[in-house]
């Protein structure tokens, strides 16, 4: 029986799923209160075939509205190191005037934990970085586990990141010394393997990484882990389904430590690595791995600005429609990459 065969047929409760609990006094009343009037009588992820999840329509509910931008177009990019389809990649450019160079440039990734998500997922994040951090930004539709596990997202993500600085320069009218890269939980842990990559090859040079509660430690679980052990029943991401998509992402159990898999346990030279803004939910089972991860940024002098979103279980950034904590978490992100592509003009672009 598969992983997701025994998740499914095992004998569960159906919803409606209250909150825990261990975690009714932790949570910010914010998100409790959406969760108990929309979420909560919903089927859980793990608890259904994939195909149900995957039609389902929006993967988290909460958004908020889009960012203005000048325009939004899709490309099929060619591969250049690896074989198969061609790769979907959605390009978001600022309005306004063009930098005498080029747009900066940030390569994004979605979330959904390599098993859920396309490239229409976090187009509000995607139009925010692009409107208010004055970049093109590209978004990435990466295959996805099971049809597609470990190390298929990694390699399409590097196959877009290829393209950004070759073909898509002119494409797009970058200035790709200015590059920029983030992602969102699974997008998070890609994106941070993007620049160690990166780092181990000697270039393409990242300027900022960003990343939202980001999937670092593939190892993690509930026997090694505190906030795996603190979080296990927290909603909409309790640890069952964190396994859940790791099953499927990393069938073969060896794979989990490699450090593309588990970007934390990299043995390269974190000092080569760019500086990043990193921000993980106080009830998140994936909060310590984040926080870990900045301490060995700081650890080898690469800056690393950590936000502990207090209260917050899993997928707030990408509830900014109804969270607090979902827009100040973008903003963050805005805030940074701003000011990274534009430092002689503190974040304002000329």
């Amino acid at each position: 029986m598969s992983v997701e065969q025994g998740l499914v047929h095992r004998d569960h409760p159906e919803p409606p799923y209250p909150l825990h609990p261990s975690v009714v006094d932790r949570i910010n009343p914010q998100y409790a209160a959406f969760y108990t009037k929309h979420i909560m009588k919903h089927q859980q992820v793990h608890l259904q075939p994939i195909e149900a999840s995957r039609a389902s329509g929006t993967l988290i509910p909460g958004a908020g509205p889009l960012a203005p931008v000048a325009k939004v177009v899709d490309y099929s990019i060619p591969r250049q190191e690896t074989t198969g389809l061609n790769i979907r990649v959605r390009a978001f450019t600022p309005q306004g005037s063009r930098p005498d160079k080029g747009w900066p440039v940030c390569v994004y990734f979605h979330g959904g934990g390599w098993v859920l998500g396309t490239v229409d997922t976090e187009n509000v994040i995607a139009s925010n970085l692009c409107a208010r951090g004055k970049s093109v930004v590209v978004a990435v539709d990466y295959r996805l586990a099971p049809e597609d596990p470990f190390p298929a997202a990694v390699d399409d993500c590097w196959e877009s990141v290829l393209w950004v600085i070759g073909q898509g320069k002119e494409t797009l009218q970058l200035d790709t010394t200015k590059l920029a890269t983030g992602g969102s939980s699974a997008g998070g842990n890609l994106a941070a393997i993007m620049c160690q990559r990166a780092a181990a090859l000697g270039g393409p040079r990242f300027s900022l990484q960003l990343l939202s509660v980001p999937v670092m430690d593939n190892t993690a679980d509930t026997r090694n882990s505190n906030s795996w052990r603190e979080n296990q029943h927290s909603p909409a991401l309790p640890a069952p389904k964190m396994l859940w998509y790791r099953y499927h992402y990393l069938p073969n159990q060896a794979e989990w430590s490699h450090p593309e898999a588990s970007p934390l346990l990299w043995q390269g030279d974190w000092s080569k690595l760019p500086p990043a803004v990193i921000v993980v939910g106080e009830l998140d089972v994936l909060r310590d791995e984040g926080q870990k991860f900045g301490d060995k940024l700081r650890q080898a002098c690469v800056d690393a600005d950590v936000h502990v979103m207090k209260g917050q279980p899993h997928p707030f950034i990408a509830m900014d429609g109804v969270l607090d904590a979902g827009r100040e978490a973008i903003t963050y992100f805005c805030d940074a990459l701003r000011e990274t592509m534009y430092p002689a003009t503190n974040g304002v672009p000329s």
